[in-house]
């Protein structure tokens, strides 16, 4: 079963080899790493991170950078095959041990970024398809707003995939001046049955957003879950 990016065009998520576990299962990305050995020294310590992963001339992923702004450079090139473009960002959940100032990856996953599409420029039916929420948070750069979701699924047909997307329904402006953007989790079940438990993570890059936010803004993402609609709201 494939997950296609329909109404977000990420980073080359398009592509139809890009299998579910490169979205929704983060822990079994095809980018794990064997060559580390475990322990208990000062630097073995496995940490996870948010990143914006970079790629050099051979699209080859070699420095990352955290939300909280830390530069790390790879301890070796990672070829992965979510990673297609030369020197070009992806965000990525990084799993790696600290060695010597380095980060030495255990596994890499993908976290889609979508385009955020105007609902009334859409051709298409909206789908909201219900998900299972799991979390929310704002990055600590402010640059991402996070979503952790669990799609429901199972056996499908060559031909049936998810499609998971952002839209932004409107752009308030409140007589104090503050933007209120309101936006909606696209989801299209595509029939898939709904068996099992496939959970991962949406970033939202706030800089596609249709405005440019301030102090005092908020934005809104309202999501159909299996218990009804919720918002969760993110003021900047």
């Amino acid at each position: 079963m494939k997950i296609r990016h329909t109404i977000a065009d990420t980073n080359g998520l398009r592509a139809a080899l890009l299998l579910i576990s490169c979205l929704f299962i983060p822990f079994l990305s095809s980018c794990n790493q064997e060559s580390y050995e475990s322990g208990d020294g000062e630097y073995s310590y496995m940490k996870a991170e948010f990143v914006d992963a970079y790629t050099n001339g051979d699209a080859k992923l070699v420095n990352v950078m955290t939300d909280d702004g830390d530069s790390l450079a790879l301890s070796k090139p990672v070829e992965c095959k979510w990673a297609t473009k030369a020197d070009s960002t992806y965000r990525a959940l990084l799993y790696y041990n600290k060695v010597e100032g380095k980060a030495e990856p255990v596994s890499f996953s993908n976290v889609p970024t979508p385009n955020i599409r105007m609902t009334s420029e859409l051709k298409e039916e909206v789908k909201t398809d219900p998900v299972k929420f799991v979390s929310s948070w704002k990055s600590r750069n402010r640059r991402y707003l996070n979503l952790g979701i669990t799609l429901l699924t199972g056996a499908a047909k060559e031909e049936q995939n998810h499609k998971i997307g952002m839209l932004c329904d409107s752009v308030v402006t409140t007589a104090e001046g503050r933007q209120q953007v309101y936006l909606r989790l696209y989801h299209d079940q595509g029939g898939i049955p709904e068996y099992y438990s496939m959970e991962g993570y949406v970033s939202i890059k706030v800089s596609r957003l249709p405005c440019k936010l301030n102090d005092g803004d908020i934005v809104h993402v309202a999501i159909n879950t299996y218990d009804g609609w919720i918002t969760r709201q993110f003021e900047y």
